[in-house]
């Protein structure tokens, strides 16, 4: 069979969001590979996403409209999933962009190099500011599960190219023989929940530095700026499963201390929301960060995290268990940033 045979399933989840559906669907449509199916999953819209979704399916039929009722990004990436029926599954956000030669290049490697997971570059595009930043990393790798730990993991950290599931393609049959789905139990950061769980089964990963996503950050309502419950929770079950991840190998020192510094700089977000987040009480936050202060994850991983100058204050803080500073600090960091 042709690399060009291989059937791409592409997964777009939607929640009102008709003003990037014709956008996308036509950036799906302009692939230069045209072995697709793209399944959108309308969940639960209340605007004309429904419709303008099935106006498209009506004249391509390789678009099909899974209209449900709202269960959350997760649970529209899983009911996707379910449909799909191609050899790849890709997971496409409704309000990013992608390049027309995203499928047709990253299918020829993970087909040459029978790869699980393929990741590749992109960009952040801020839509507030116009800016447009590449994140690229600088080499290309191929290898076995154990070669990535080793040589390609850290800078896949840090470069954020393991965190989300928009920038791979996934083979169907791994997925489904792993039972891999997104954790719908989480409202944020599910996607590196995924990952890291992903990660754990995957036997042959691939890393193409070159770019075909555009991320378009928009700060302004988003998840990641706010107090969102379940959000200490969900960061904490991704760090176990990292945990789990790199207690696989031996000599996993520099592993460990990277995860645990991408978890204490998620902590230390939520601590921010939460002594910044206007309706809840002095109480209501001393109990929340007094809790996560205590949380054994959140120590151990103080022990190994790499802490730059600017965080060291706030990780003796946080491993004292002084609260009330802690509160105090975020709200006066924060009406300084407020009021600049």
């Amino acid at each position: 069979m042709s690399v060009f045979e291989k059937k791409v399933s592409i997964v777009v989840p939607v929640y009102n969001g008709e003003k990037y559906v014709d956008r996308c669907l036509r950036g799906i449509l302009d692939q230069k590979y045209k072995n697709i199916e793209c399944i959108v999953v309308d969940d639960g819209s209340t605007d004309g996403t429904g419709m303008l979704c099935d106006r498209y399916a009506a004249c391509d039929l390789r678009i099909k409209v899974v209209h449900q009722e709202n269960k959350g990004l997760s649970g529209a990436r899983n009911v996707g999933t379910r449909y799909a029926t191609g050899d790849y599954v890709v997971y496409f956000d409704v309000d990013d962009e992608v390049t027309d030669s995203l499928l047709s290049e990253n299918i020829e490697i993970a087909e040459q190099e029978q790869a699980d997971v393929v990741m590749y570059g992109f960009w952040y595009y801020n839509v507030e500011t116009g800016k447009k930043i590449p994140n690229l990393m600088q080499e290309k790798f191929a290898g076995e599960d154990e070669l990535f730990f080793r040589n390609a993991l850290i800078p896949a950290i840090r470069h954020e190219v393991f965190n989300a599931p928009w920038n791979k393609i996934y083979r169907r049959e791994f997925l489904v023989e792993n039972k891999l789905c997104f954790d719908e139990n989480y409202p944020i950061y599910e996607d590196i929940i995924f990952a890291s769980e992903m990660l754990q089964y995957a036997k042959k990963i691939v890393i193409n530095p070159s770019m075909y996503y555009i991320y378009n950050v928009r700060s302004s309502g988003s998840l990641i700026s706010k107090y969102v419950d379940k959000y200490f929770e969900s960061v904490t079950r991704f760090y176990q499963n990292a945990m789990r991840y790199c207690d696989r190998y031996s000599d996993n020192k520099t592993q460990v201390e990277s995860f645990s510094t991408l978890y204490m700089k998620l902590v230390t977000t939520n601590l921010k929301q939460i002594s910044c987040n206007g309706n809840m009480s002095f109480g209501a936050k001393y109990l929340k960060i007094k809790m996560i202060c205590a949380s054994e994850d959140v120590q151990s991983a103080l022990l190994h995290a790499n802490m730059s100058r600017k965080r060291k204050i706030t990780h003796f803080l946080i491993r004292n268990n002084m609260i009330v500073l802690i509160i105090s600090m975020y709200r006066v960091l924060g009406g300084v940033k407020k009021f600049r």
